[in-house]
C-alpha cells in the first residue's frame, strides 16, 4: 500500500509541477502529509443522507406521461421545470430510466426518472450536479437497500453517493425516491487525481436485451476478457462514456491482453502495473458480501463501469446499479463466488 501511495504522490508531482493540486473530495492527506486516504468522506450538500429534500417537477405538456413513454427507447428528454428549496430551475430534461425497473414494474406510475439539469442551459446544476437519478426501488419494499449499500462500500471503493428525496409531479405526491449520483466526469474528479482518463460502461450489446436473465449474461464478453487485438471487438460490448485520451480503446485491449496472458509467477508484479488490484478486490468483495445481483460477479459482463486512470495508467472497476443487493436468493454466495468461472 505504501508503495502505491508513493507512486501516486509522485504522479501528482510530475503532472502538476507548477501549480497546487486540488484534491477530489474523496481524497485527503494526513496532517503530516505522509498518508493519502481515499473514500469514507461524509456526504454533504445534495447527497447529505440525513436530509430528505422535496423535488417538484412541473410539466407544461398535458400529455407529458405519454411523451415519456414514447421516448423511453430513444432516451429523449422532455422539458420540465424543477423546484427545490424554493429555487426554480427552468427547462430541465426528464425521461424514464432503467431496464427491469421499467419493463417489469407493470402499469404502476412509480417509474424511475433521469433528470438533466443542463438540458437547455449548459451551466445549470442542482447544488453542483448536472444529472439526477431517481430510482423506484423495484423489488425492494424497504426502499433502503441501495442507499445503505452505497453508503457502506464508499468507505473502501469508488461508489455513487445517494440520498432520499420526495418527488412531486404537477403538484401530486409521487412518494419517496433514492437520488443516486451519476458516474460521470464529476464523479471521477471526486475519486481520482483528474477525470482525464477513460470511462466505459459494461452493458448488453444493442439488440440483445437487458433484464430478464437473457443468454447474454455470463458470456464474459464485457468482463475484462481478452477478445483479440481488434478494438472493434470491444466496442460492441462496452459503451465509451467519456475520455480525454487519444486512443482510449487501446488501453482497454492491452489491460485485457495482460490479464489473459500473465503467468502465475508474475501475476502480482505485472497486474499492479495495469490494474488497481487493491480496489478491484474490494469491489468484488463488496458485491459478494452484499449479494449484489446486478454486478460483475453475478452477471459476468455487465452492470459495472471500468475507468482507465490517465495518471497511473491503471484500470479500476466502478460499482454501479446497487438496487438488487441483499436478495435472499443470493444469501448463500461463497467468498469466492464465480472466482473460477472462465
Amino acid at each position: 500500500m505504501l508503495k502505491h501511495v508513493i507512486v501516486l504522490v509522485a504522479a501528482i508531482a510530475a503532472s502538476y509541477p507548477c501549480q497546487a493540486q486540488t484534491w477530489g473530495i474523496e481524497m485527503r492527506l494526513s496532517e503530516d502529509g505522509r498518508m493519502l486516504s481515499i473514500g469514507g468522506a461524509p456526504t454533504q450538500g445534495l447527497y447529505n443522507d440525513s436530509i430528505v429534500r422535496s423535488l417538484h417537477l412541473t410539466f407544461q405538456q398535458p400529455n407529458f406521461w405519454q411523451l415519456m413513454q414514447n421516448n423511453y427507447q430513444t432516451k429523449t428528454d422532455i422539458a420540465a421545470q424543477l423546484t427545490m428549496d424554493g429555487v426554480t430551475y427552468d427547462s430541465v430534461g426528464v425521461r424514464f430510466k432503467g431496464q427491469t425497473s421499467y419493463t417489469q414494474s407493470g402499469n404502476t406510475e412509480k417509474k424511475s426518472f433521469n433528470i438533466s439539469m443542463d438540458y437547455a442551459v449548459d451551466s445549470q446544476t442542482l447544488m453542483g450536479y448536472k444529472t439526477l437519478n431517481l430510482n423506484n426501488c423495484f423489488g425492494d419494499e424497504s426502499f433502503l437497500r441501495e442507499v445503505l449499500y452505497q453508503r457502506q462500500i464508499r468507505k473502501h471503493i469508488p461508489s455513487a453517493k445517494s440520498s432520499f428525496v420526495k418527488l412531486y409531479i404537477n403538484g401530486e405526491n409521487w412518494g419517496l425516491y433514492p437520488n443516486v449520483q451519476q458516474l460521470n466526469k464529476d464523479f471521477l474528479k471526486e475519486w481520482f487525481l483528474t477525470n482525464n482518463g477513460t470511462n466505459w460502461r459494461a452493458d448488453a450489446p444493442a439488440g440483445t436485451g437487458g433484464g430478464g436473465g437473457g443468454p447474454q449474461w455470463g458470456d464474459g464478453t464485457a468482463a475484462i476478457n481478452y477478445l483479440g487485438d481488434d478494438t472493434a471487438s470491444y466496442q460492441q460490448y462496452y459503451t465509451l462514456k467519456s475520455s480525454d485520451e487519444t486512443q482510449p480503446w487501446n488501453a482497454l485491449v492491452e489491460a485485457c491482453r495482460v490479464l489473459d496472458t500473465v503467468t502465475e509467477e508474475h501475476i502480482e508484479n505485472v497486474l499492479n502495473n495495469y490494474f488497481d488490484v487493491d480496489r478491484i478486490l474490494w469491489h468484488l468483495a463488496s458485491e459478494i458480501a452484499w449479494a449484489d445481483d446486478d454486478s460483475y460477479t453475478h452477471k459476468g459482463k455487465m452492470d459495472y463501469y471500468a475507468y482507465h486512470e490517465a495518471e497511473t495508467g491503471r484500470m479500476t472497476l466502478l460499482e454501479y446499479d446497487g438496487n438488487s443487493v441483499l436478495g435472499p436468493s443470493h444469501s448463500n454466495w461463497s467468498a469466492f463466488y464465480h472466482a473460477f468461472d472462465e
